[in-house]
């Protein structure tokens, strides 16, 4: 797992040198509107690439700085051209992508999922917005999301984080998200994910979520 130090994920959503896009001013008219998303990239039926903003919401960027290569979750600013589908992308950066598993996982060390707009459960995806302690960056870290541990909930689940060895030293922030498309079918109204982890005392938190399968 890739750290990410010394850094807020806020301040890195807001800063303009972390762009991977300039903007061509002429693209889009001037009342356009900047957002800054946690979105899902997709491809259409005509191969066109999208971005899911929610389970409803997509948006065609007039320009995406990567190669498509696999469905996956960004973090990004774009301009919406009003009344359209249009978007210009003005910058973008890849999510980190957990492990989702079943079977007997150790508690793991501590890790605590922030509760801001960056952490969210939308297009069958759990994305969080987290803090944890790193050493000095040259072991990877791992995180898995444990299913079925629950008989009687099968929407309960469980944030193991694993140092792998590495030092506690300092506190630094980090973003990754989970595929949740291996949980059963929930219909229409969705059903509430419960997201257990282990916190820095010892103990273990709890939050719950609306989780709706993707249609």
């Amino acid at each position: 797992m890739n750290r990410i130090i010394g850094i807020l994920i806020l301040a890195v959503c807001l800063l303009p040198g972390c762009t991977k896009s300039v903007r061509n001013a002429e693209s889009l008219d001037p009342f356009s509107r900047q957002y800054t998303a946690i979105a899902t990239v997709k491809r259409d039926a005509a191969s066109r690439v999208f971005i899911q903003l929610d389970e409803e919401t997509i948006l065609y960027p007039d320009n995406y700085p990567d190669p498509f290569v696999r469905e996956c979750r960004i973090v990004c600013a774009f301009s919406w051209k009003t009344g359209t589908q249009r978007c210009w992308m003005e910058w973008m950066d890849y999510i980190e992508e957990g492990r989702v598993q079943g079977g007997d996982l150790p508690e793991g060390d501590p890790i605590e999922p922030e509760h801001d707009w960056m952490t969210s459960v939308e297009d069958a995806y759990l994305t969080l917005h987290y803090s944890a302690f790193w050493g000095d960056g040259r072991v990877a870290h791992s995180l898995i999301l444990v299913t079925g541990e629950n008989p009687e909930d099968p929407y309960e689940v469980r944030l193991v984080h694993l140092c792998n060895g590495d030092p506690a030293i300092e506190k630094g922030d980090a973003l990754v998200y989970f595929d949740l498309s291996s949980l059963p079918p929930t219909g229409e109204g969705g059903e509430i994910l419960t997201l257990k982890w282990k916190n820095s005392a010892g103990g273990f938190d709890s939050r719950s979520y609306l989780f709706k399968s993707r249609q």
